[in-house]
């Protein structure tokens, strides 16, 4: 028996934040990640999923929390069975397809979020 898309989810951002863990070493890094990750939902609802993208990408020139973000939202979003499937990343898919793949993208990174936020913040260090 297969696992529910809620598990698959689940299990996708896990397996992410357990990987951030020995990426983001300090506890600063691991703390803007929870940070980032606690506001990216906010940032979607008001600005929509491209904006919030696009933004996360700006910001990863300066900050390795942002593109870890940004890369994470992509990886589940570019997965088979995702609205952006076979697109290399979560902008292009914004870019090329219709509204209907976007909405459900939009609806979907909303969904994942509330379970990176939960992850994060019980497996990561914040600053103290």
């Amino acid at each position: 028996m297969g696992l529910t898309i809620q598990q698959q989810r689940a299990n996708f951002a896990l397996e992410c934040i357990q990987d951030l863990k020995d990426v983001l070493t300090t506890d600063k890094a691991q703390g803007e990640f929870i940070s980032y990750a606690s506001g990216l939902p906010a940032m979607i609802h008001m600005n929509g999923l491209g904006q919030a993208m696009a933004f996360c990408k700006l910001k990863s020139k300066e900050r390795e929390s942002y593109g870890q973000l940004y890369q994470l939202v992509s990886d589940w979003l570019c997965k088979e069975g995702q609205p952006y499937h076979q697109k290399k990343d979560v902008l292009e898919g914004i870019t090329q397809c219709d509204m209907a793949h976007y909405q459900l993208a939009q609806a979907e990174a909303l969904v994942l979020m509330s379970w990176v936020k939960k992850f994060a913040k019980a497996f990561l260090k914040e600053e103290e």
